[in-house]
């Protein structure tokens, strides 16, 4: 019998995501290579005799209460800004927050009484498990996890099941409990249009850019369109993209004064399109543009993210463990290891490593992908080097690469 440390069993599944291992079944062989339990140990600075059973890590992500994995992953993001390594990433003075919700599991049967249901066209009913995610959204394209909460049934008995609109407060109160200082921008999809959300917003003294669309609210929508300025303003992007602005400012809407930013867009070779936003942010001639560009449209990288987890390298729709916590702490495991490879990524380490053989992470892997499958390699086959080891300095000083 071996008593394994609570860091082996977490490295072990951040190895597995790491790697892109397909299933738990897969890692039993890979546990067994030579170079995983070294790897492993080096990571954890423990000493068991053997990598666990890719099951022993999944009972602890069962019994394991989600909370110490939220509080792990805010701390490390914390740790980021107090090194004021993303100052130049800010938005003006605020960061970019995108706040959306993601189907993790689907299943032909109930699984569990938290379970979430949805009807389908052919009369079938699909039963699901979802989180309400809030991402750090950064201009070089990285995106980190600030927090989440999982949209879920409370029981057997409830009137209406949970939903993404119902779960955002409880997501804004989790923000604000793990950054209570930290001056966030919510972009949201128009779902977001309402004034719950805008009120909520304001209580908490968060900023706003929100997908402005005309099923969503159409009394408001025919009071901007009625009240957009004249002249209005013309840019041309570098990719020969013209972007014509429109916008209307304090705007009545249930209570709450709003700005609304329309741009319709044209493309060469392709059809116009038109979006629009609400914000608190009073768009004119200056700042239109960057409310828009830098702001509104940043929103989509919070769906790439979700992408890359689910149906890249991460595989996170993949039943790693679906029983009690373990498939909650298996996405939160899935979003610090993410962060991980994001900050590699875009970081000069892989050149300093290499004493400069490699210029960049681009030009050594070209994907993050590329780069996932060779660790996995790596880390199953190769000894930790000698380098690595033992006492004397380890540390070296890492900066975001000059590209980002």
């Amino acid at each position: 019998m071996i008593t394994y440390s609570l860091r082996h069993l977490l490295w072990e599944d951040m190895l597995m995501f790491c790697g892109g291992s397909q299933s738990r079944g897969q890692m039993v062989a890979e546990t067994l290579r030579p170079g995983f339990l070294d790897t492993l140990l080096e990571l954890t600075g423990s000493d068991e005799e053997a990598a666990a059973h890719p099951g022993t890590p999944n009972w602890l992500l069962t019994k394991l209460p989600p909370v110490e994995l939220v509080d792990f992953q805010a701390a490390l993001m914390r740790r980021l800004f107090r090194m004021r390594c993303l100052e130049r990433f800010r938005f003006a003075l605020e960061w970019l927050v995108a706040v959306d919700a993601t189907w993790l599991r689907t299943f032909p049967e109930k699984h569990c009484e938290h379970c979430l249901h949805q009807k389908q066209p052919d009369g079938s009913i699909v039963w699901f498990h979802a989180v309400l995610e809030a991402k750090l959204i950064l201009p070089n394209g990285m995106c980190f996890s600030l927090a989440s909460v999982p949209i879920e049934n409370p029981g057997c008995e409830y009137d209406k099941q949970d939903c993404e609109i119902k779960a955002f407060p409880r997501l804004a109160a989790k923000l604000k409990e793990l950054y209570p200082r930290l001056p966030i921008c919510i972009l949201g999809d128009s779902l977001y249009g309402c004034a719950p959300v805008i009120g909520l917003c304001e209580e908490m003294r968060w900023s706003y850019i929100i997908v402005f669309k005309e099923g969503r609210t159409p009394a408001l929508w025919q009071r901007a369109v009625a009240a957009v300025t004249e002249p209005e303003e013309l840019v041309k992007r570098k990719d020969g993209t013209v972007q014509r602005f429109r916008w209307a400012t304090m705007l009545e809407h249930e209570g709450h004064a709003v700005h609304a930013v329309i741009c319709d867009e044209t493309k060469p070779d392709e059809k116009p399109g038109l979006w629009a936003w609400l914000t608190d942010h009073r768009p004119n001639r200056t700042n239109v543009s960057v409310i828009a560009n830098k702001g509104g449209r940043q929103r989509e990288q919070i769906e790439q993210q979700f992408n890359v987890q689910k149906n890249g390298e991460f595989r996170l729709k993949h039943d790693y463990g679906s029983n009690a916590n373990a498939w909650y702490n298996c996405y939160l495991l899935v979003q610090i290891t993410h962060m991980l490879l994001q900050l590699i990524e875009h970081s000069d380490l892989v050149c300093r490593l290499s004493d400069g053989a490699c210029e960049s992470f681009a030009a050594a892997f070209r994907t993050l992908r590329n780069f996932a499958i060779r660790m996995h390699e790596s880390i199953q086959r190769d000894r930790v080097s000698p380098r690595c080891r033992g006492p004397g300095p380890r540390a070296i000083q890492i900066r975001f690469a000059d590209s980002s």
